[in-house]
């Protein structure tokens, strides 16, 4: 009998960006963090984060804790998969599932090397079956399982408190299961199933106001609807195709990785990002007068559209050919259309978290804060709004022929919700001032843009 512990974890995870070794995550409390000797003298050397600078010294600040954590899914979500695996520890969970992650990042047992990708075909009625995890389904889950037969298990992750599948496509647009540490194409969101809220038809509602997003010409990651699983499929920012046909892994960090906060300090109240912390983290872009501004619009959207779970954890910055910019914007829904959600919104505008209780003072204590113009912080708002209440029932109607029952009263009431939300909330925050006096002095509003 062996006397060697095979479930035992390691006692270091090999850090890699995309396929390059930048150095140790040790199992310490609290977590720490060492460069790669090898990654220090090259010329290619970054940080792995800001919050991390290059140094041949163990790194032990909380900072390491929160870049880390924030990469495995949070709530119900952790929990299953610390239960699955038993493990609960935040190494150990990496440890477990930290092949595949959001941005570049792959964490493998200390030693170990990526190794060449590896994908199991399958059909959309099999994972179909992999996303509905009930008894019905059962035989066709077995039969996925035994075909993957002498193939790693996948170690994927990525964060978020809903259930998640991370798959790829191949040129067919059919889908292919990653395993092991291989990296996915796509996220895919099945509808939220709650006992406690009475929640449905969620990737329906998160698909439309997307695509809305998308048409108010927001950048916006790429999605589309699979009527047979019932789910939003997201197109992921953070994976460039090479001309040898491998996939790439992109740096990307969300705010709150990049503030230091862990998973369960997201919201603003909790002590997580404000909105003025976010903008200050947006001055990081090579063009923080763009993204600044889309900025500025992705918290007017959100207002309209009913979203209150819009927090910092749905930001990310993205390293591009250029340097560092906002990322495409991700988990937009409307949160307003559910009873028994949050009725405030994420982020404080003005010192105000009531949207109804919002004014045109709110903005200019906001443009106060952020150090522009009124006029411009007014002039975005106003704009939002008209392009939202447009975008919303054009996004409704490309999706209707697609949809089953379910979702077309989903559909319908989006487009009634927000509707009436545009109106009112637009009138609140633009009380006082006429359509004229709002798309007035465009050159003055642009040149009090954020820089």
């Amino acid at each position: 009998m062996s006397t060697k512990d095979e479930g035992a974890l390691v006692n270091a995870l090999s850090v890699y960006m995309d396929n390059q070794l930048v150095g140790l995550l040790h199992r310490t409390e609290p977590l720490s963090f060492t460069y790669d000797p090898g990654w220090l003298a090259s010329a290619e050397a970054k940080p792995l984060d800001p919050s991390l600078p290059l140094s041949p010294e163990r790194i032990d600040s909380p900072h390491v804790h929160a870049f880390f954590e924030n990469l495995l899914p949070e709530g119900d979500q952790r929990r299953i998969v610390a239960l699955r695996h038993q493990v609960s520890s935040v190494f150990g969970l990496l440890a477990t599932v930290g092949g595949d992650s959001a941005g570049s990042i792959v964490l493998l047992p200390e030693g170990q090397a990526p190794q060449a990708p590896i994908y199991q075909r399958l059909t959309w009625d099999q994972v179909d079956a992999l996303v509905h995890n009930d008894g019905k389904l059962a035989r066709e889950r077995e039969a996925i399982d035994a075909a993957a037969t002498g193939m790693p298990a996948p170690r994927l992750t990525i964060s978020g408190a809903q259930f998640k599948i991370l798959l790829s496509l191949d040129e067919s647009g059919q889908p292919l299961r990653p395993m092991g540490s291989t990296p996915s194409t796509h996220i895919l969101k099945p509808d939220i199933v709650r006992t406690d809220i009475n929640i449905f038809a969620s990737s329906i509602n998160e698909t439309i106001v997307m695509r809305a997003a998308q048409l108010c010409e927001l950048p916006t990651a790429k999605v589309s609807y699979q009527p047979s699983v019932k789910a939003c499929l997201v197109e992921r920012y953070d994976r460039l195709l090479r001309p040898d046909g491998t996939l790439a892994r992109l740096w990307q960090a969300d705010f709150c990785q990049i503030a230091g906060k862990p998973s369960d300090v997201k919201y603003e109240k909790d002590g997580g990002p404000s909105f003025k912390g976010c903008f200050d983290i947006v001055g990081a872009s090579v063009q923080p007068g763009v993204d600044r501004r889309n900025l500025l619009r992705w918290l007017f959207f959100n207002l309209y559209v009913g979203n209150n779970d819009s927090h910092a954890k749905n930001l990310s910055l993205l390293a591009t050919q250029d340097g560092l910019r906002l990322a495409p914007f991700y988990d937009l829904m409307s949160t307003r259309v559910y009873s028994g959600l949050g009725s405030n919104f994420a982020f404080s505008i003005g010192g105000e978290c009531e949207p109804g209780k919002m004014g045109p003072e709110h903005l200019e204590r906001l443009a106060k804060t952020l150090g522009i113009a009124p006029k411009y912080v007014k002039r975005i708002a106003h704009d939002t709004a008209l392009r939202v209440s447009t975008a919303i029932p054009a996004a409704v109607q490309a999706l209707l022929p697609s949809l089953g029952p379910t979702e077309k009263v989903m559909a319908e009431r989006i487009e009634r919700k927000i509707g009436s939300l545009v109106k009112r909330m637009s009138a609140r925050l633009n009380a006082g001032q006429s359509d004229s006096q709002l798309s007035a002095d465009e050159d003055s509003g642009e040149s009090s843009a954020p820089r």
